[in-house]
């Protein structure tokens, strides 16, 4: 059934991001609440609340999963200027599956018609999309927080270089 759960996710959109909020002012083990504003906060759950509709919709495989969390990138970039640690935006994002499991399971049934393997099927994918965003804020604090490493052009990764650049090793001798 294409659509469906897209339009269970849009209509109810604002319960869920409302939902998630709740328990990330109640939980105590991150200070996103203190650390950002409201609007900061929220500001990526709608992009990502459609992009995980799609991917249900679509009934995507783990390797579709991947390339549609690519696109949301921007959220762990965002997260790390902002100053949130990375266990923070982990926590952020396990919270954010807890809340989506619980709607689906309250919610999934009448969109899966009844169908249990349907509503399994689709918080697997939920559960692997939620990895995915784990796994995509890792790599990019990993690779924000690499030491920097000390070069003759003090870049990292280095430029590809030509023969040419490097006269010195085919001077001669």
């Amino acid at each position: 059934m294409p659509g469906t759960f897209n339009s269970l996710i849009r209509q109810h959109r604002e319960a869920l991001i409302y939902a998630w909020v709740d328990e990330i002012y109640a939980d105590r083990r991150t200070d996103l609440p203190t650390l950002l504003s409201y609007r900061e906060l929220i500001d990526p759950l709608p992009d990502i609340l459609t992009e995980l509709a799609g991917a249900l919709d679509a009934a995507a495989q783990a390797d579709e999963i991947s390339l549609i969390v690519r696109r949301l990138s921007p959220h762990a970039q965002v997260r790390f200027r902002q100053g949130c640690l990375i266990d923070e935006v982990a926590r952020e994002l396990m919270t954010l599956r807890d809340v989506i499991i619980k709607f689906l399971w309250r919610e999934g049934m009448g969109v899966a018609d009844g169908d249990f393997w349907e509503l399994r099927d689709a918080l697997g994918r939920t559960d692997k999309f939620i990895d995915e965003l784990i796994a995509q804020t890792l790599v990019i604090y990993a690779a924000s927080l690499r030491p920097p490493v000390r070069t003759r052009t003090s870049r990292w990764p280095p430029p590809l270089r030509r023969l040419t650049d490097f006269p010195e090793r085919f001077r001669q001798q």
